[in-house]
């Protein structure tokens, strides 16, 4: 079955489930697990001048990726009894999904889970979810997890 499963994760809860869907087949598969999170700070590159007057933007970001570490730190205390390893991983003026894409391949990884968070609107019509754009770049297979 799966040899190498890499799970992206925020902080919603339909990440919850995703991460919960990858220690299950991971378990049951006897698979290395990687549990990754993107710190995504491109947001802060649109507003970075108008912010760069009144914040440090540096100290923004490392607020972005610590908080990151933290979620990941988290998400491995699931992972007892299981192969797994946390991946931090920045967007540096990237699409989220390019960043989780190439990191995958890099890996070997033959499975990426992720939650789909089924949102409508403007943006989605014209960018795109994270999920669907990994789904449609990915060289691995994407299993896409709703809330549940």
């Amino acid at each position: 079955m799966y040899k190498n499963i890499l799970v992206a994760i925020d902080d919603s809860e339909t990440s919850r489930c995703a991460l919960n869907e990858a220690l299950h087949i991971a378990r049951t598969s006897n698979a290395r697990l990687y549990i990754c999170h993107v710190a995504d700070e491109t947001l802060m590159g649109m507003q970075g001048r108008t912010f760069s007057t009144s914040l440090n933007i540096d100290n923004a970001i490392k607020a972005i990726a610590d908080a990151g570490q933290k979620l990941l730190d988290e998400a491995m205390q699931s992972a007892s009894g299981i192969d797994a390893q946390t991946v931090l991983l920045e967007a540096r003026n990237r699409r989220v999904s390019e960043t989780i894409a190439d990191k995958a391949g890099e890996l070997g990884v033959d499975l990426i889970v992720i939650g789909r968070h089924g949102r409508r609107g403007l943006a989605t019509l014209i960018l795109g979810s994270v999920a669907e754009q990994l789904a449609k770049i990915a060289t691995a297979s994407v299993l896409l997890v709703r809330q549940h």
